[in-house]
C-alpha cells in the first residue's frame, strides 16, 4: 500500500521496470474500495479487498527493486533499502499521529490517542488487531503498515540469501511461503470466524512471485489478462458486499491483482491501462499512502463529534482526508528528499 518508488524509465522493459502511471492508477483503485468501504458504515460495501491490492503492489514493486539492484551490483544495500524505506514512509506516518494525537485524546480520551500512537509508530499494530483488543480504534487502520513493515524486514535478506545461492530457488520459496500463508488463513479463519489480519501477508508474499518470474523474461499477455483480473477484483467486491468479508475475498482480491498486474507491465496498452494512467487517477495512486493514514482517524472523530455513524459524516470525512493528504504530500516530500540526501552522503554508493 505504500511503495511509491520511481525509476527513470516511463514504460516497461524486459529488464528493468520504470516508473508506470498505470500502477499508480491501480493504487488509486485500492484506496477508493477500502475509503468507501470505511466512509458508509455502517451500510455494506465490500472495499476491505482494497487493502490486499496494496500488498500485492508493494510485494511486487519492492521484490523487482531488489532484484534489479542485485543484477547490477550483485549485492543489495540493506542500509540504503531501509533508510529509503523510512524517508519515505516514515514522516507522513509521524506528522499524522501528531496531528491527530490532541483531537483524539480529546474526543476519545489520552490513553487511547497515546496507546494507539504507539502501536502505530512502532508498528505492532497487528498484534493489536489480531488479538481485538484495538477494534474500534481510530489508529487501527496502521495494522496493514505493521504487515508490510515485518515484511521489508523479513524477504530482503531472505532474497538476497537465496540470490547467492541458486536463483531459481526464489520462486520456489515465494511460492511455497505464499501457499501456506494462504492455507494458515483459511485455518484460522475456521477457527475463528474471522479474517486474520496478519496472515493476509499472502498478498505481500504473492507480488513477489510474479516479481521473481517475470525477471529476465519476456513474457507477454494479452487483454484477458486485465479483463479476468477485474472480474476476480470485481468478484471479492460483490461477493463480500452480499456477505461477511472472508479468506475467500482476499484470495480473489490477490489473484485479480496479480493479473491487472500483469496486463499492466506485460500486456498491450489498452482501455484498461490508458484508464489507469490517466493523470487525475494516477494522482490519487501516488497520494494513495496519505490518503490512508489520514481517513480513518478523520472519520473516527467526526463521528463521535456528531453522534453519529460514519454514514452521516462519510462524505464529509473523505473531502477533509483528500485535502489533508494533498497537503501530507507535499509537506514530507522535501523532508523525504532531506533524508535521502543525508543518506547519499552517510552511506556508500
Amino acid at each position: 500500500m505504500t511503495v511509491t518508488e520511481s525509476l527513470p524509465v516511463a514504460r516497461v522493459q524486459a529488464s528493468r521496470l520504470g516508473h508506470v502511471p498505470a500502477l499508480d492508477g491501480l493504487r488509486a483503485v485500492a484506496i477508493t474500495l477500502v475509503v468507501v468501504y470505511h466512509a458508509i458504515m455502517p451500510a455494506h460495501f465490500g472495499g476491505a479487498g482494497g487493502v490486499d491490492v496494496f500488498f500485492v503492489l508493494s510485494g511486487f514493486l519492492i521484490t523487482t527493486l531488489l532484484l534489479e539492484e542485485y543484477d547490477a551490483r550483485k549485492a543489495v544495500s540493506f542500509r540504503r533499502f531501509y533508510f529509503r524505506r523510512l524517508a519515505r514512509l516514515g514522516p507522513p506516518l509521524v506528522l499524522m499521529l501528531a496531528v491527530v494525537l490532541v483531537p483524539i485524546a480529546i474526543t476519545m480520551g489520552l490513553t487511547t490517542a497515546l496507546g494507539g500512537t504507539a502501536l502505530s509508530l512502532f508498528y505492532v499494530m497487528p498484534i493489536g488487531a489480531e488479538s481485538g483488543a484495538t477494534t474500534l480504534s481510530p489508529y487501527e487502520h496502521t495494522w496493514s503498515l505493521g504487515v508490510e513493515e515485518w515484511f521489508y524486514a523479513l524477504w530482503p535478506p531472505v532474497l538476497v540469501w537465496i540470490l547467492r545461492g541458486r536463483r531459481r530457488w526464489a520462486l520456489v520459496g515465494a511460492a511455497a511461503t505464499t501457499g501456506i500463508l494462504v492455507l494458515a488463513a483459511f485455518a484460522a479463519e475456521a477457527q475463528s470466524a474471522e479474517v486474520s489480519f496478519i496472515l493476509r501477508a499472502c498478498g505481500l508474499m504473492a507480488g513477489c512471485v510474479v516479481a521473481v518470474a517475470m525477471h529476465r523474461t519476456n513474457v507477454k499477455v494479452g487483454r484477458w489478462a486485465g479483463i479476468a483480473g477485474l472480474a476476480l477484483l470485481g468478484l471479492s467486491v460483490l461477493r463480500s458486499s452480499i456477505e461477511p468479508f472472508s479468506t475467500i475475498d482476499v484470495v480473489s482480491s490477490d489473484l485479480g491483482t496479480l493479473l491487472l498486474v500483469l496486463a499492466i507491465v506485460r500486456g498491450p496498452e489498452g482501455p484498461l491501462w490508458r484508464a489507469l494512467s490517466l493523470r487525475p487517477v494516477a494522482y490519487v495512486g501516488r497520494i494513495s499512502y496519505e490518503i490512508y493514514l489520514w481517513h480513518y482517524p478523520v472519520l473516527c472523530i467526526l463521528g463521535v463529534l456528531n453522534h453519529s455513524d460514519w454514514l452521516e459524516v462519510g462524505w464529509i470525512a473523505i473531502a477533509a482526508s483528500f485535502v489533508l493528504a494533498v497537503i501530507a504530500h507535499r509537506v514530507t516530500r522535501p523532508v523525504a528528499s532531506a533524508l535521502r540526501s543525508r543518506m547519499a552522503r552517510w552511506i556508500p554508493a
